[in-house]
C-alpha cells in the first residue's frame, strides 16, 4: 500500500484548523492565568471562580454543535471566517476590563 502524500492545499487546510484550536486552548489558559486578578476585583471566592470558568467554557461547548449546523447549512469557510473575525473583535472591544459595561 503506497503513502499519501499531502498537496500543499490540504497542509494549509490543517494548519489554518489547528490554528484555530490552539486559540481556543490559549483563550482557557488566558482565563486561567487571570484567576487571582478576577478573585481580586471581583471579589470572588473559589465556588464563584469555578462558576465563571465553568461558563466560559459552557458557553463555548454549546455554541459548538450549532455551530458546526450552521456551518453545513451556510458553509464552513464563511461561517469560520464570521466566528473568527467575532472572537477577534469581541477582544478588542474590551481588553482592560475596566467597565463593566460590555464586561457584564
Amino acid at each position: 500500500m503506497a503513502a499519501t502524500r499531502f498537496d500543499t492545499g490540504r497542509r494549509r487546510v490543517i494548519a489554518v484548523c489547528m490554528a484555530a484550536g490552539t486559540t481556543t486552548l490559549l483563550d482557557n489558559s488566558v482565563l486561567n492565568i487571570a484567576i487571582p486578578a478576577l478573585r481580586t476585583s471581583l471579589h470572588a471566592g473559589p465556588t464563584e471562580v469555578q462558576w465563571i470558568v465553568a461558563g466560559y467554557i459552557l458557553s463555548f461547548g454549546l455554541t459548538l454543535v450549532p455551530g458546526g449546523r450552521l456551518g453545513d447549512v451556510h458553509g464552513r469557510k464563511t461561517l469560520f471566517l464570521a466566528g473568527l473575525t467575532t472572537f477577534t473583535a469581541v477582544g478588542e472591544v474590551r481588553p482592560d476590563g475596566q467597565s463593566h459595561t460590555f464586561v457584564g
